[in-house]
């Protein structure tokens, strides 16, 4: 994702000059993967993506009710972007940068407005996930710069999921913002779902973009580097594409493909795939960064350790065309070649590994899309915030949601950080300075999901302190897995919407109240020295060699024979 400031911080004189110009400084690596329910165990179309700022920020996540936004509201974010709602909004779930205090984080405005209100599921059953950042090559920054009036990623859930009752009708809508006032900022990968279709949308330049419908038998990450290939636009069921694709590309001098036969290759002619541009946003720290996630990612998949940072851009197999080797249109594909089906725990595990859970992830949503299910239960959503290495997902019908559990919703101020140790107080400490913990950071479910993993991921902690956490951490995940099963069987016994609601609703609380918990058990435990009724404790066996277990059977046997024979 890209912010319009780094949170956190005080603002100097300068830095609110650019805040007031709406100059983005700083950009973040999200990660999202999609699944097509072909490549999955339980079938069903699956994406996830988890959204990364910083160690110490807050999010909320809550509900924006029906009519939040009347008709012809003109509604203004943190940019000169601005929407004219064309009906009152529908109902939606959502996670924002906190501004509950009154003053954004990221602007510094107090106009009502939801910053980088970035993912959630309406009420019709859209969903939408933005963005994942993406960069142009230096010719596209010049032939098709982004516009300060364009859409950034900060605005699109607010608009799409108020406006759209399909996930077509939100592709249609997006694009046609980019084929008018534009796209501001950065490039962007984004998702936009129902129930039916999974639409991944790829914007690289002010104006320019290609939208493909994703099929069932496809599966691919995207690390803020293209993965759309050669494409053949002529397929208008499954691609949506600009007008000008082609002509903005030759202006450049970048255009790759086939111009007779209708072909681009958007990646080579678009995309910046193998990070040459280096700036401020983009520096070469980043870069490495990125490619040491695909790596890990691909060696987690294929279980081959022949991907490295040295070639993991150049030769990245999740790049999909809609081309066949006869040139002939087919269903999106690509080179990847997955060790086994994907499934829930696995999707959970790839984003545990190092460095795609790490200290940034703010917040990490798993979808799944049933299409033969009613509408209401056709989209599953599991849900975590903070480090993504050391976590509890939290599972749920969101359309079936009427509210969130109270500690989402709680403000925060911005932590503290000093190079001197804190005589008292809860903090952490590394390579920045102390960290101190704000007021109220123990109400909150992020603010303590944060304590923990950043005292796992700093503190002096012993490795069997660590081993208890993810112990903990893995056993409730599992309960959660046992639980929504069983939810899932009272809710479809269930024929009132009304009810159904009220379980869904009262279970979301209660498990995400039980991570809270647990979270804030474990810190004090590791902290303070505080036991907690809440904290497992994993019982060790010792390992009993296969010959012996086979003798005592036999043993056993013989024994039982014996005294069958006295009788």
């Amino acid at each position: 994702m890209g912010t319009i400031l780094k949170k956190g911080r005080f603002f100097s004189v300068i830095a609110i000059a650019l805040i007031i110009l709406c100059w983005p400084i700083r950009a973040d690596a999200c990660v999202l993967m999609y699944s097509g329910g072909d490549m999955n165990d339980d079938g069903a179309n699956m994406f996830m993506r988890t959204e990364e700022i910083g160690a110490d920020d807050n999010k909320v996540y809550y509900i924006s009710p029906a009519g939040n936004h009347v008709k012809g509201e003109k509604y203004r974010g943190c940019t000169d972007f601005t929407w004219t709602f064309t009906h009152d909004s529908y109902e939606y779930t959502a996670r924002r940068d906190d501004n509950l205090s009154g003053i954004c984080p990221d602007c510094g405005g107090t106009h009502k407005h939801t910053p980088y209100e970035e993912a959630g599921t309406n009420d019709h059953g859209v969903t939408v996930s933005a963005t994942n950042s993406l960069n142009a090559n230096a010719g596209i920054q010049k032939a098709d710069p982004f516009t300060d009036e364009g859409i950034e990623e900060s605005e699109m859930a607010t608009v799409i999921l108020s406006e759209a009752a399909t996930a077509r009708e939100g592709v249609e809508l997006l694009t046609g913002i980019y084929d008018t006032v534009g796209a501001g900022y950065e490039g962007s990968g984004v998702m936009i779902c129902d129930q039916k279709e999974q639409w991944y949308v790829e914007n690289l330049s002010g104006h320019e973009y290609i939208a493909v419908l994703l099929p069932a038998g496809v599966t691919f990450m995207q690390f803020n580097v293209s993965v759309l290939g050669r494409i053949d636009l002529d397929d208008t069921e499954h691609v949506i594409a600009s007008d000008h694709l082609f002509d903005v590309a030759k202006k450049a001098g970048t255009f790759v493909g086939d111009e007779k036969k209708n072909i681009i290759d958007y990646r080579a002619s678009y995309n910046d795939y193998l990070m040459k541009v280096v700036n401020e946003d983009w520096s070469a720290e980043w870069r490495e960064h990125v490619k040491k996630r695909l790596a890990a990612s691909l060696k987690f998949l294929t279980e081959s350790d022949e991907w490295t940072v040295d070639n993991v851009l150049k030769d990245n197999p999740y790049v999909m065309t809609n081309i066949d080797e006869n040139g002939s249109i087919t269903p999106l594909y690509n080179d990847l070649e997955m060790k086994d089906q994907m499934s829930l725990d696995k999707a959970m595990a790839l984003f545990r590994v190092y460095p795609i859970g790490f200290e940034e992830n703010v917040n990490t949503h798993l979808y799944r899309f049933y299409p033969d299910e009613e509408k209401t239960l056709g989209t599953v959503e599991w849900f975590a915030m903070d480090n993504c290495a050391y976590n509890v997902y939290v599972p749920s019908y969101p359309m079936l949601l009427t509210d969130t559990w109270k500690g989402y919703k709680v403000p925060l101020d911005v932590a503290d950080i000093t190079g001197k140790k804190p005589k008292k107080g809860d903090y952490y400490h590394n390579e920045e300075g102390y960290h101190i913990h704000p007021k109220g950071w123990d109400k909150s479910y992020i603010g303590t999901l944060s304590a923990l993993t950043n005292l796992l991921t700093y503190g002096d902690l012993s490795k069997e302190e660590v081993s208890l956490a993810e112990y903990n951490l893995q056993s409730l995940q599992e309960d959660f897995v046992d639980r929504f099963d069983d939810l899932s069987k009272e809710i479809k016994d269930e024929s009132s919407v009304k009810e159904r609601e009220k379980i869904m609703t009262e279970a979301d609380k209660e498990m995400a109240a039980q991570v809270h918990d647990l979270a804030l058990a474990l810190y004090r435990n590791f902290t303070y020295g505080e036991e907690s009724d809440l904290i497992r404790h994993e019982t060790h066996f010792p390992a009993i060699p296969v010959a012996i277990v086979i003798a005592l059977l036999a043993a056993a046997g013989i024994i039982w024979r014996i005294r069958s024979s006295k009788k």
